[in-house]
């Protein structure tokens, strides 16, 4: 071979050689195409996103935005946004799903699905992986529309969606239990009192009135040291339970509000104000109270009336009508004295039982009024009328009687007269008439005072003593 063609020979081979590297190194190897589909869509990302690369700077298309409120899911090991990529390859090349999960911040989290008839894209079907819902060239690409909501709902374009963990949190509602009761407020009953003041006026023998009326004097005294003493402990018991119900089972007590707190203290110091000696709790006790001394006083000056004290005469006839056998002077004393001793039917004054049902029954306080206590009481019979009278009149005719003593009273003076008459009755009739008058050192003023009664022609006459204190305006019976 010649030098030429050696040469030639060469250039050939070098030729061919470079030209064979070149072909080498300047042919590409299969481009690899990643395309994005959203899993519950099949949409591709660039569909929904600005930039497919980077959605979360770029933000949502109005397609994206169509879909914000159904396709995104915070989970990582689920993810429906932008999760699911689909490696398209040349051929030869091999498609290998790839998980690229984004923060819910961005897209929100996806809703529970309830529907039954609508089902979401299974992830392994083909649309998922780009086959169905993604369309080729010559093909539609218009993306699946997203379901319909009604209308006033949904995510308006362009607005934010939060996701539940970025909302403010709302404690759940609460039940409040129910505040405790407060116990029941002592009570006194008219059972408790011992209503025995005229149970003397059936006993003819002055003696046996007086037995009789030392006996009640005694279970008075007896009801004011057990029964008024007690309930004022009671009361007093019953004020510490109400506050220390409040201390210890209200206040700052969480499970309760506020309201429902301040609103318990407020009705506890209520009632707590009732229960005070001048409170309308208290009412009642003061009314019994008052009765208390208005019948003892009177029981005071009917035992002098049928012993001889305090100023009395002693009765004529007093224990005769006792005396063995009857005869002689002093049976015949006696027998006079038993005409004279009463009308044995006459056994309790009329309106006594409705003065106590006024107090005890609930009258005293609340119909009655706070301030008509003391008046209900010294209004009552035995204030300025005595049993052997009140006994026979009738109510308006006790009225009547009443006021002519207190006519005379008001003249403190002896001598003085006032007559009355039954509204009712023609045959019944009355006066009050002033026979003594004292003055005691320490301004204490005392009357004696005749009442007399006239029911069909027969005369029934009763002195009483009717005292006030210094200071005070008004008389009552009083030994």
């Amino acid at each position: 071979m010649s030098k030429v063609q050696t040469a030639l020979a060469v250039t050939a081979v070098g030729t061919m050689t470079a030209i064979a590297i070149g072909a080498f190194v300047i042919h590409p190897s299969p481009v690899e195409a990643n395309v994005a589909f959203a899993r519950s869509t099949g949409a591709s990302c660039s569909e929904c996103h600005s930039d497919a690369s980077d959605p979360i700077t770029n933000g949502l298309t109005s397609v994206g935005i169509a879909y914000s409120q159904c396709i995104y899911s915070s989970s990582s090991s689920q993810g429906d946004c932008n999760s699911q990529v689909q490696n398209s390859q040349r051929p030869g090349g091999v498609a290998t799903p790839q998980s690229v999960p984004l923060p819910s911040s961005a897209y929100g989290s996806a809703p529970v699905n309830d529907d039954p008839a609508v089902s979401l894209p299974n992830p392994d079907s083909d649309a998922a992986n780009g086959s169905g819902g993604f369309s080729g060239p010559g093909q539609s690409q218009n993306p699946p529309q997203p379901p319909q909501e009604p209308a006033g709902t949904g995510n308006p374009e362009g607005s934010p969606v939060q996701a539940a963990e970025d909302k403010a949190y709302v404690p759940p509602s609460r039940v409040e239990p129910p505040l405790p009761q407060l116990p029941p407020t002592p009570v006194l009953l008219q059972q408790d009192y011992p209503d025995c003041r005229e149970d003397h006026l059936h006993l003819p023998d002055p003696h046996d009135k007086a037995k009789n009326i030392n006996q009640c004097t005694t279970r008075l005294d007896n009801y004011y040291s057990s029964v008024l003493t007690d309930y004022r402990k009671r009361m007093n018991q019953y004020q510490d339970e109400i506050s220390r119900i409040y201390t210890d089972k209200v206040a700052g007590k969480m499970e309760y509000s506020a309201a429902s707190r301040d609103r318990f203290y407020k009705e506890m110091r209520q009632e707590h104000a009732n229960s005070d000696p001048d409170g309308k709790n208290m009412a009642i006790y003061r009314a019994a109270e008052q009765l208390y001394h208005l019948d003892r006083n009177y029981l005071s000056d009917r035992y002098c009336y049928n012993t001889g004290c305090g100023g009395y005469p002693v009765p004529s006839n007093y224990g005769f009508l006792n005396m063995e056998g009857g005869s002689g002077n002093s049976g015949k004393q006696g027998k006079t004295s038993g005409k004279s001793g009463g009308d044995k039917s006459c056994k309790k004054s009329r309106g006594r039982g409705q003065l106590l049902g006024g107090i005890f029954g609930g009258v005293v306080g609340a119909v009655a009024g706070l301030d008509d206590v003391g008046v209900l009481v010294a209004g009552a019979v035995g204030a300025a009328l005595v049993g052997e009278i009140a006994c026979k009149l009738s109510q308006d005719e006790q009225k009547k009687a009443s006021e002519a003593t207190y006519a005379v009273v008001q003249q403190e003076t002896v001598g003085a007269v006032a007559n009355w008459k039954s509204p009712t009755r023609g045959g019944v009739s009355g006066s009050s008439t002033v026979t003594a008058l004292n003055t005691e050192p320490n301004g204490r003023k005392c009357l004696t005072i005749t009442d007399v009664a006239i029911i069909d022609g027969e005369e029934t006459r009763v002195s009483k003593q009717m005292c006030r204190g210094a200071g005070q305006s008004q008389y009552s019976i009083t030994a």
